[in-house]
């Protein structure tokens, strides 16, 4: 057991330095693929996303909001401590399975850019979200935005990790 929670501890270390370090990079990717999906809403046909730091702004036809790109990406620092917990972490099987989860997370970080925009431009926004959400959307969006960061995140990151495991 100890092997697997040092494993756990160095991968979680080695995660977050390289998280940390990579996020504007990676925002900006998130940011670029975001884009052409948010048009699919015709309220934000003239908006553009772009990253800055650790933010992602939309700016275009709508008001101008920063959506906190690194706070809906570190749950890859768990995926990979997960990973690396593994009884046999560098295995073809293991490896390849980890390559798999991070796919499945990478699209799920594009959806949740996807969920944050429409969120904040819902509960956010003042006249302008009464205008264009309505108390129902206030609603859905506040509590879908609030129940992936509280477990969607994580929950997506532990099932890639549980099924992959060899049984």
């Amino acid at each position: 057991m100890w092997p697997r929670v040092l494993r756990f501890i160095l991968g979680l270390i080695v995660a977050a330095v390289v998280w940390y370090n990579l996020t504007p990079l990676y925002d900006r990717f998130i940011a670029a693929a975001a884009t052409p999906l948010v048009k699919i809403d015709p309220r934000f046909r003239g908006a553009h996303l772009a990253a800055d730091g650790r933010l992602i702004k939309v700016t275009g036809s709508v008001p101008a909001a920063d959506i906190p790109a690194d706070q809906l990406t570190y749950n890859v620092i768990l995926l990979f401590a997960l990973f690396a917990s593994n009884r046999h972490p560098l295995r073809d099987r293991n490896v390849m399975a980890f390559l798999l989860a991070n796919a499945v997370v990478v699209v799920l970080h594009v959806v949740a850019v996807l969920l944050s925009v429409e969120s904040t431009y819902a509960v956010q926004m003042g006249a302008w979200s009464d205008a264009h959400y309505g108390t129902a959307g206030y609603y859905f969006w506040m509590y879908t935005e609030i129940f992936y960061r509280l477990v969607g995140m994580f929950g997506a990151v532990f099932a890639c990790w549980w099924l992959s495991m060899e049984r």
